[in-house]
């Protein structure tokens, strides 16, 4: 460095934040500094890469800017500051890994894949901010997770802060992807949709293309995820990349990130920040208003934006306008009634900084009273809310408000007007609004006014929210008008006004998430869902038993079996007294009841409600009716399960034959069908049949539901089943791995269904001779399932007979007859002594005694994935 120092006829300082804070950075520019104080010489070319306030003497000297220009440009501009007589390289020399040229982003190109909010362009201050973002998100330890969590109150310009990082130092990353956290259901949607623009092939709503996202983002250390307004750690649990080279910035009110994040504090502006910010877009210069008008605000970012936006708007007098402020602000610090929970410091801040936006909203309501109900509706849906989506529904809205928004000129100058004021914020895509403005938009109604707001923007949201959330094709609407469902939930809860239209909504986003994989987001949906109802149309009514039938299939598909019984006997019961017994939606409710039972073991139990539930359907519906598909199916199921394989078979063709009509050949439930009627054929010795039966099931699931659905871990362990069966044992393998891998993904290590796919892949590991490890999967098989299912379950005597069957090839012959003795017992009891797995384990135990050969396990029962 000394000799560089001494020979180079120039020295670039390449200008960036890191620069600035390097070691030996000043000591570089400082000797070339010396050498040409005046600047004269040219000695000292400082070249900005990166957004930075240059410090002390090198402010002085005009910098080459690159941070805003592309390559081509900043070459001109670099090369017209400098020498250009000596050769040059014919390429950039950007060296990679191991010393390896890879392409890197050009300063100010950005990344190439980003769906970053607008940059506020007024941005002012926050440097000591942004530079302690920016030194926590390159800090070791636990912060490499989750590096940055910029928390405060409300308004104080988290967001705003947060994009302002991602814009100076985009740069830096290739991918950056913005993720409005606040809906904790609404963020695996959000990140599927970044794999989609990864190039990933699954499905945007599969919910385990966040683990394929996940695995992607962690090949690259160049990408920035940022949660915006996340309400604590625990609601992005699954959610954050484990590992990888890339950054995470999260903002959030949640002030306690320890151990998860290096925090940031961000409060509210300094009082000259105040100032200064309101000189530049007023143009006024009177120093004692603006800092008490600065006061009056509490120096509150959006508070102080919403008072520049009223002066620029209305050309008033800034003295006039601080008093008004002042004495407004008198009518708003009057305690508020106790009913209205007044009094805590939350209230003391939203009620200090809602002056301003008390004005602007009174002028909106003078000059433009229907873009005040514009901006009254918008208080009651989420903050971001589609462009469009107000105009979807134009007859729900009030009469003047419904003409206006059907008229796509006469709507965009209302959103106009509604946005002069800065109340909210317009982009091509969206409208959002600040929940801080929201709150106070709300707090001004009185409570019958805010109670019809509320059931204006449920009844709209209701109208728009597919009935059928269930069907795959819906599923994209479903997505984008999640966070509506859950926004008008909170307020039909708070208020008591539309609790039915909001437990309709619940319900039916649950069964969107839980159909697409999600289970544990659907479940908290389910509960509101279930809750509201009740609350609204009585614990007695039909529509509460939908919500215990919804809340059940949640339970039962995250493995709490038990719950869900307890769900689907209230829903059945229910049903019954309000409706009779031969009602059809009877059917569906002993379809559902039969379904847990039969995951429970009580097979004789779920056979009668199957049977009871089909008799209903076709008195009811018809023969040909596609819900007849789905009875006849399970029927065949269970019939299966014990043991009546030829009944099994006709069921389960018949219920493939009607679905087929009723649905099309790639419906994900033909998929379900064809994995039904494989898993028979295979039972039934059919081998070759049954493999095609599965291969297609495979391939509609995939294309339906992606490759990560939870259905497809079931679809793969079957396949390889009869890979197995057919010897193709490597394949089977292959097979079961995969299912093994999905299933952990979706539904975690505890589940039951993990039991069955360890017991898969134990059978292939000890049919390939590897026994060790046969026995580390069959046992953990058996572990899961008695703490799922308990110990006289039908399949803990499968595990116990295949986990004997390979202490035996083992040589630990004396375990292996306990566990055959065991597994006969539970047999016995749960099939009787004709069913084919009894008959499987009694030979096993006889060719134990007679020291013959090894014995051979049966497969696994196989497991449908069918749904009403």
């Amino acid at each position: 460095m000394q000799a560089a120092i001494v020979d180079a006829e120039r020295t670039i300082a390449v200008l960036s934040p890191a620069y600035l804070v390097s070691e030996f950075g000043e000591s570089e520019w400082r000797a070339a500094f010396a050498r040409d104080p005046t600047g004269e010489l040219g000695v000292l070319i400082p070249v900005l890469v990166q957004p930075c306030e240059p410090p002390g003497l090198l402010a002085s000297r005009v910098y080459v800017d690159l941070t805003e220009v592309g390559e081509v440009g900043a070459r001109r501009k670099l090369l017209a500051a400098v020498d250009t007589d000596r050769p040059r390289p014919a390429s950039a020399p950007y060296p990679g890994r191991g010393g390896v040229p890879r392409p890197v982003r050009f300063p100010g190109a950005g990344p190439e894949v980003a769906n970053l909010p607008q940059r506020n362009l007024l941005f002012t201050g926050r440097e000591s901010v942004v530079r302690q973002v920016y030194e926590g998100l390159r800090s070791p330890g636990p912060a490499a997770v989750v590096s940055g969590a910029l928390h405060g109150l409300g308004g104080v310009g988290k967001t705003t802060l947060a994009v302002e990082y991602a814009y100076r130092f985009r740069s830096d990353y290739d991918v950056m992807w913005w993720i409005d956290a606040e809906q904790p259901a609404t963020v695996a949607g959000q990140l599927a949709a970044l794999g989609r623009e990864l190039g990933l092939t699954v499905p945007v709503d599969d919910p385990d293309v966040v683990a394929a996202v996940f695995g992607r983002l962690q090949s690259s250390d160049r990408w920035l995820l940022i949660f915006d307004n996340a309400e604590q750690p625990s609601s992005l649990a699954g959610l954050i990349p484990a590992g990888g080279g890339g950054h995470v910035l999260v903002t959030s009110r949640w002030p306690d990130w320890r151990g998860k994040a290096r925090t940031v504090q961000v409060g509210v502006w300094s009082r000259a920040e105040s100032v200064a910010f309101l000189r530049s877009r007023t143009r006024h210069d009177d120093e004692r208003l603006l800092s008490e008008l600065a006061e009056l605000v509490g120096d509150l970012p959006l508070a102080v934006e919403e008072a520049a936006a009223y002066l620029e708007q209305t050309g008033e007098d800034l003295a006039v306008y601080v008093r008004l402020v002042r004495d407004h602000a008198r009518e708003i610090f009057t305690p508020a009634p106790a009913d209205h929970g007044a009094g805590t410091p939350r209230d003391a801040d939203r009620r200090r900084v809602a002056t301003v936006w008390s004005l602007s909203l009174e002028r909106v309501h003078t000059t433009q009273p229907l873009a005040e109900q514009l901006l009254t509706l918008l208080a009651f849906l989420a903050p971001q809310v589609p462009r469009g989506l107000v105009a979807e529904a134009p007859d729900l809205l009030p009469p003047e408000l419904g003409v206006v928004v059907s008229d796509r000129l006469a709507y965009n100058r209302l959103l106009e007007a509604a946005g002069r004021y800065a109340l909210i914020e317009l982009t091509p895509a969206h409208t959002e609004m600040h929940r801080l403005v929201q709150t106070v938009v709300q707090a001004r109604l009185d409570p019958a006014e805010e109670a019809r707001w509320a059931g204006v923007a449920t009844t709209l949201v209701r109208a728009l929210f597919p009935d059928d959330s269930w069907e795959v094709e819906r599923w994209d609407d479903c997505q984008r008008l999640l966070p509506q469902v859950l926004a008008v939930a909170e307020h039909a809860e708070r208020l008591h006004v539309g609790e039915d239209d909001a437990g309709f909504l619940l319900h039916r986003a649950s069964a969107y998430l839980r159909e697409s994989g999600q289970y544990r987001q659907a479940e908290p949906l389910a509960r509101r869902a279930l809750h509201l109802t009740s609350a609204a149309s009585g614990p007695e009514h039909p529509d509460t038993a939908w919500r215990h039938d919804e809340l059940g299939r949640v339970l039962q598909d995250l493995g709490r079996l038990d719950e869900a019984h307890t769900q689907f006997e209230q829903a059945l019961a229910i049903g019954l007294a309000a409706l009779g017994p031969d009602h059809p939606d009877i059917g569906i409710w002993r379809g559902g009841l039969g379904r847990v039972l039969r995951a429970l073991g009580r097979l004789d139990e779920a056979h009668t409600q199957y049977e009871q539930a089909l008799t209903i359907g076709l008195a009811a519906l018809g023969p040909d009716h596609p819900e007849i598909g789905i009875r006849r199916s399970n029927l065949g199921n269970v019939l299966q399960d014990l043991g009546r394989l030829d009944e099994a078979h006709t069921q389960l063709e018949q219920a493939l034959t009607i679905s087929l009509a009723a649905l099309g050949p790639d419906h994900p439930d033909i998929g379900i069908r064809r994995n039904n009627l494989g898993s028979v054929l295979q039972d039934l010795g059919r081998l070759d049949e049954a493999h095609t039966q599965l291969e297609q099931a495979l391939t509609i699931g995939l294309a339906a539901l992606g490759p990560d659905h939870p259905d497809i871990g079931i679809w793969r362990g079957n396949l390889g089943g009869v890979l197995r069966a057919l010897g193709r044992l490597d394949e089977a393998h292959t097979q079961y791995e995969q299912a093994l891998t999905i299933s952990l993904a979706a539904l975690g290590p505890d589940h039951p269904d993990i039991g069955i796919r360890r017991n898969n892949l134990g059978s292939v590991l000890q049919s390939l001779g590897r026994l060790d490890e046969a026995h580390t999967q069959y046992e953990q098989a058996l572990t899961i399932s008695l703490a799922a299912l308990g110990p006289n379950h039908p399949d803990i005597g499968i595990w116990r007979n295949n986990f004997g069957s390979v202490l035996q090839a083992l040589g630990r012959l004396d375990e292996a007859r306990t566990q055959y003795e065991q597994a006969l017992t539970i047999s016995l009891a749960a099939l009787g002594p004709d069913h084919p797995q009894t008959t499987t384990i009694r030979a096993n135990l006889t060719r134990l005694d007679d020291h013959r050969h090894q014995a051979t396990q049966p497969p696994e029962p196989p497991r449908g994935a069918d749904s009403e």
